[in-house]
């Protein structure tokens, strides 16, 4: 497997790693509440001697700014009969405390996006590719129509919280390709009937996938991706025929490009259901070739 790996064409294999390293970032905001422990002034601006608009009592909870105004903190309170934003010393929270409210609606839940996972895909694929020719090592040249390929075959993943609302997914694919159709041998005046074509290939694949979420409790997500497939074994069969070698295709490359729709559901213990659906083409290959795949995943999710 180490000799496979180590024949991933070095660009393309560092073009999967700049893809989404340092892309994205931890969004900088979030609500935050202030819950009160002791009589608080609010004043109406961060200022010493400013005037005092509202005072706030144990119990109370309200909304507080991120930004710090020298030794004040804004809060959003009402008073004049609207609500709007005054100031509260930092010296006099020394009791009362700040959380983010996502946290809190967080708390006793068991949310996917929040923890890391490992797991296994069972992939069902469909592929699909326009006509094309080709050669064999006996100079033969092939006129296909369409080839269209149904394979199922695994995949071995980790999902890694990136923010409170992405993952990123690396994997390991052991892809598969069984492409069939029918093929004019060109030039020949004598065949009854198109040749019956199947092109077998197997794939190492490294891939990673970008998750998001709506907000970090939501089951749904949407996202994309990048995989290259490197070729183990590439076999053409006519008509049942012995095997013969492609010409070109002795070493196939894929690289994949997708957009893909899942749901995390939650599963006895650690476990979660983790299936998606993923939409993409293979743009290296000529003519392109468009897929449609299903992935069955299941997960084991850890802190």
């Amino acid at each position: 497997m180490g000799a496979v790996l180590g024949r991933l064409p070095s660009r393309l294999a560092m073009v999967l790693f700049l893809a989404f390293a340092g892309l994205f970032t931890a969004p900088a905001w979030a609500i935050l509440d202030l819950y009160v422990q002791d009589d608080l002034p609010v004043y109406e601006e961060p200022e010493k001697g400013a005037r005092q608009v509202s005072r706030l009592t144990r119990g109370d909870r309200v909304v507080i700014s991120s930004k710090i105004y020298g030794a004040y903190r804004k809060v959003l309170v009402t008073y004049g009969g609207k609500r709007r934003g005054g100031y509260v010393r930092i010296s006099q929270l020394r009791r009362s405390y700040i959380k983010s409210r996502e946290d809190v609606e967080l708390e006793g839940k068991r949310i996917y996006s929040q923890d890391y996972a490992l797991g296994l895909s069972l992939i069902g694929s469909y592929m699909r590719q326009g006509a094309r020719s080709f050669s064999t090592s006996s100079a033969d040249q092939y006129d296909i129509s369409a080839f269209a390929s149904t394979t199922f075959f695994f995949s071995l993943f980790a999902d890694i919280p990136w923010s409170k609302t992405m993952m990123l997914r690396p994997y390991l694919t052991f892809r598969s390709t069984k492409f069939k159709g029918e093929a004019e041998l060109v030039g020949s005046i004598n065949a009854l009937r198109p040749a019956q074509v199947t092109l077998e290939q197997s794939f190492l694949g490294l891939g990673l996938m970008a998750k998001f979420y709506g907000v970090s409790t939501d089951s749904f997500w949407y996202g994309g991706g990048i995989e290259l497939g490197n070729g183990t074994k590439s076999e053409l069969v006519i008509d049942d025929g012995i095997p013969l070698k492609v010409d070109g295709d002795d070493k196939p490359f894929f690289a994949l490009l997708y957009g893909a729709i899942g749901w995390d559901i939650p599963a006895p213990g650690a476990m979660w259901l983790v299936p998606d659906i993923r939409l993409g083409v293979v743009p290296n290959n000529d003519p392109m070739i468009m897929y449609f795949e299903v992935y069955l995943s299941g997960a084991y999710s850890f802190r």
